[in-house]
C-alpha cells in the first residue's frame, strides 16, 4: 500500500507489478462498476489544463462508487502562496499550507497536476512546488504530472504494452524519439516513458538531437532498470537509424535542458529540427512496429494521419488505459487491494 504516489522509482518492483497487473485486470474486466472505494473520496487540484486526466481520475473514482471534485486553480480559487515565512500583503489570499491541509480533513486523498516552470531546472528537477504540496498534505497525494515525472501515464504505458505483447516485453526495441513542436514542452513524459520501458525490459533508445537529451540522473536510472533485465538503454541522433528494427516507436515532443538556458536559443534549435517527425517512411524502418504518444498530438507537425490513423498506432489504448490504471492506483492507495 502506497503513501503517496510521487513516482514509481519511490516504490518496489512489487508495487510496480502489482499495479499493473490490476490495471490489466481492470481492463478485461467486463463490469467496470462497483462500490469497493464507497464512502472514500478524493479532491484533484489542476494548476495546468487537462482532458484525459482528469476525466479518467474522475471516472475511475465514480467506477469505484468513490467521489471527485476537481479544483481549476486560480479559477474560482484563491491565489496561493507558496513561501515559507512570507509576508502575504500581495495578490496571494492563501497560503498552500492552509488550503492543502483544509482539503485534507475533508478527503480521502488529493491529486496535484503541477507542470514544470521551464525556468529553474534546479527547482523542476527536484519537484520543489510539488514536495511542498505533498509536505502540507495529511492524506495520501497522487502526481497527475507534475514537473519532471507522470507516474499515471507510466503505468498505463506499462498496461498498454504489456496486453499489446501478451506479457512478453523483454528485450523488445522500444524507441523514444523527441519531435518537433511549435511550443516547449516539459520532460514529465518522457522521463516518466523511459524509466518505464527500461523497467519493463525493453532495450531502450532516446532517438533526439544532442541538445535534447534526458536529464543525466533519469538516464542513470534507466540504465540501473535494464541493467536489471540484461537490456540496455542508449542514445541515437538519428531518427531513422534509431527506428531500424524497432518494436515500438514512443513520440514525443520536449524542450530539454537548452530552454532554462536561453528560451530564444530553444526556439531557433527546435526550428532547425522540424524534420524529426513520424512519417510511414519511417515505420518502415521499423519491425512491424507500433506507434505510441500520450496525447494531445499534434497531427502532421509530430506524426503524419498516416502512421496514426494506421493499425499500427495503440494511442487511444494508451488513453484507454488511464482509467483502468488510476483505479489501480486509487485501490492501493485506500489498501483496496491488501
Amino acid at each position: 500500500m502506497m503513501d503517496h504516489l510521487i513516482d514509481w522509482h519511490l516504490h518496489t518492483d512489487l508495487t510496480w507489478q502489482k499495479l499493473i497487473t490490476r490495471a490489466r485486470w481492470h481492463h478485461a474486466a467486463t463490469d467496470k462498476w462497483s462500490k469497493s472505494a464507497a464512502g472514500k473520496s478524493i479532491g484533484l487540484l489542476f494548476f495546468n489544463s487537462s482532458l484525459r486526466t482528469r476525466t479518467s481520475m474522475e471516472l475511475a473514482a465514480a467506477q469505484l462508487g468513490a467521489h471527485a471534485t476537481t479544483l481549476n486553480i486560480g479559477q474560482g480559487t484563491w491565489g496561493f502562496s507558496w513561501e515559507d515565512g512570507a509576508v502575504m500583503n500581495g495578490n496571494e489570499a492563501e497560503h498552500i499550507r492552509e488550503a492543502v491541509g483544509v482539503l485534507s480533513r475533508y478527503y480521502d486523498a488529493l491529486g496535484v497536476r503541477m507542470f514544470a516552470s521551464l525556468t529553474d531546472y534546479i527547482a523542476d528537477r527536484d519537484e520543489t512546488l510539488f514536495n511542498k504540496f505533498v509536505s502540507a498534505a495529511e492524506v495520501p497525494v497522487v502526481n497527475l504530472e507534475s514537473a519532471f515525472y507522470h507516474p499515471c501515464q507510466a503505468l498505463s504505458d506499462a498496461a498498454a504494452l504489456q496486453t499489446h505483447f501478451k506479457g512478453d516485453t523483454r528485450r523488445k526495441k522500444f524507441v523514444l524519439t523527441w519531435c518537433h513542436h511549435p511550443r516547449a514542452l516539459p520532460m514529465a513524459v518522457p522521463n516518466s516513458a523511459l524509466l518505464m520501458a527500461a523497467r519493463s525490459g525493453f532495450d531502450v533508445t532516446l532517438a533526439c538531437p544532442e541538445p535534447y537529451k534526458l536529464d543525466a540522473g533519469i538516464m542513470q536510472m534507466a540504465s540501473d532498470y535494464a541493467a536489471r533485465h540484461g537490456a540496455t538503454v542508449s542514445h541515437e541522433s538519428n531518427l531513422y537509424a534509431a527506428a531500424e528494427g524497432a518494436d515500438v516507436i514512443y513520440a514525443k515532443a520536449w524542450s530539454g535542458p537548452a530552454v532554462y538556458e536561453s528560451k530564444e536559443a530553444e526556439v531557433d534549435l527546435r526550428l532547425n529540427n522540424k524534420h524529426w517527425r513520424i512519417n510511414d517512411r519511417l515505420m518502415q524502418k521499423t519491425n512491424q512496429g507500433i506507434f505510441m504518444h500520450c496525447l494531445p498530438v499534434r497531427r502532421n507537425v509530430v506524426v503524419e494521419d498516416a502512421v496514426i490513423d494506421s493499425p499500427q498506432a495503440i494511442h487511444l489504448l494508451q488513453a484507454e488505459y488511464r482509467l483502468h490504471a488510476q483505479k489501480a492506483i486509487l485501490e492501493d492507495l485506500w489498501g483496496l487491494l491488501d
